[in-house]
């Protein structure tokens, strides 16, 4: 029998929401929440994926993405309320366009995690110039170089041919 791990497998499914969240280290307020809230939502199966944990709903309704910080896939401001409460900061996805997306109770700064992961896949923004113009390079400074210091020469004594102290007194014949 031949299973490989596509995103349909078995092997990429969790037997349960305990043990999704314990493979994700979900922090244990985040678990109250998540079980909270997805008691609430007919659930068909919860996958592993990228990132975070897949909720597929039974009722038809588009899959929840559970992400560190914040769960994004309900269809309304409504839907969202109905899933996490009305305490939950709600906000409209960038990841998923017409998808509202809810903060977690610790590390519940899902709009500022989203926005960092998606400029994080598109790579970095490459500065547009206008055509036929030249970025000015910036001038290098001189380099000044300290002034070198004479070093003191410490005197060696005439009598044990040691070297004296830069006070110039033998410290051995003394």
């Amino acid at each position: 029998m031949d299973l490989s791990a596509t995103n349909e497998s078995p092997l990429n499914r969790y037997g349960s929401l305990e043990e999704a969240l314990v493979h994700r280290r979900a922090p244990v307020p985040n678990r109250v929440f998540l079980r909270t809230m997805l008691n609430r939502i007919p659930v068909e199966r919860l996958m592993r994926a990228e990132g975070g944990i897949t909720v597929v709903r039974s009722d038809g309704g588009p899959d929840i993405q559970v992400r560190q910080g914040y769960s994004v896939g309900f269809m309304s401001e409504e839907d969202a309320i109905a899933a996490a409460g009305s305490e939950a900061p709600r906000w409209r996805s960038s990841r998923r366009p017409g998808m509202w997306a809810v903060d977690h109770p610790l590390h519940g700064r899902g709009s500022i995690i989203e926005a960092e992961e998606l400029a994080a896949e598109r790579g970095p923004v490459k500065a547009s110039r206008a055509k036929g113009t030249r970025a000015a390079k910036p001038k290098a400074e001189p380099k000044v170089k300290p002034a070198a210091q004479q070093e003191r020469v410490q005197p060696v004594c005439p009598n044990c041919f040691m070297m004296m102290a830069l006070s110039g007194v033998c410290g051995n014949c003394s």
